[in-house]
């Protein structure tokens, strides 16, 4: 499928490039709401699969729904059994859990609060996407000078998402990934909420910058990324595991270069009301 997108860069430059994607990827990239109730209905399922293999000589295994949680009780004659196969049922109850946020693009996790939530999998994401991506990366970077460094080009792929239409975030902690696109989403439909911007920047960076170090960071309602490169004198960066993240705002619509950052973002930060998660 045929793209053509035009913008204006951080110098309020006329850009624009031309790429092509494969149609049967842009159709697989859909991305569905967190269901508590399918995620307990196959939780339940895969719990009676392994009470199944527990010998009634050995332990007695009922399985019942209580709410948002499913109550394992075993019974046996014997308390070393009855330790054996609580513990085993309880190992199968948080595998199959596992497996089906794996299955459907999801993973755990906390705010800056500690918070535990269920949101989509950003990072496997950004590695499934780096190559399907590479069309766009490489349009992008034709656009420079000869002998450009990676902040220009870095730069100018954060123009242009930037440039994206903006899709307001939902509560990440209870919109169970409502309104999540992945990349080639945000791309083929041309909007997308700071989560879904943020995971297009970082696989468009990953598709020419395999070793750059990237992490994603989580603010209340909002996402942002840093890079490590170097910076220059009054840029916003963050200390994380003892690397300089030089920040990164691809929300958009405001035009901000790397190295700045929104107010509410910064304020954010400076409260320590932010968690991450580091880009492999």
């Amino acid at each position: 499928m045929y793209f053509n997108y035009s913008w204006s860069d951080h110098q309020e430059q006329a850009q624009d490039i031309a790429f092509t994607l494969p149609l049967l990827k842009l159709n697989k990239q859909t991305h569905k709401k967190f269901i508590p109730s399918l995620a307990q209905q196959y939780v339940y399922i895969e719990l009676h699969k392994a009470a199944r293999k527990i010998s009634p000589k050995e332990a007695r295994v009922q399985i019942q729904r209580r709410g948002q949680d499913i109550q394992i009780e075993v019974t046996s004659r014997s308390n070393n059994l009855l330790e054996r196969w609580q513990r085993s049922m309880d190992q199968s109850k948080e595998k199959a859990l596992n497996q089906y946020l794996q299955d459907n693009y999801y993973s755990y996790f906390r705010s800056h609060l500690g918070q535990k939530a269920i949101k989509p999998d950003h990072l496997r994401y950004i590695s499934e996407n780096k190559t399907a991506l590479l069309p766009i990366a490489q349009a992008v970077f034709e656009k420079l000078p000869i002998n450009s460094d990676t902040r220009a080009y870095v730069n100018l792929v954060l123009s242009w998402v930037q440039s994206i239409p903006y899709n307001k975030l939902e509560d990440r902690l209870n919109s169970n990934g409502a309104g999540y696109l992945p990349p080639l989403s945000v791309v083929a439909n041309n909007q997308g909420d700071c989560d879904s911007k943020a995971v297009l920047m970082a696989s468009l960076i990953r598709s020419l910058l395999p070793d750059a170090k990237m992490t994603m960071l989580y603010l209340p309602n909002h996402a942002l990324l840093g890079i490590v490169l170097p910076f220059r004198d009054g840029e916003q960066t963050l200390a994380i595991n003892g690397s300089d993240y030089l920040l990164m705002e691809p929300t958009g619509p405001a035009k901000i270069p790397l190295g700045n950052i929104a107010t509410r973002s910064s304020t954010d930060i400076a409260g320590n009301m932010y968690s991450f998660e580091e880009i492999p």
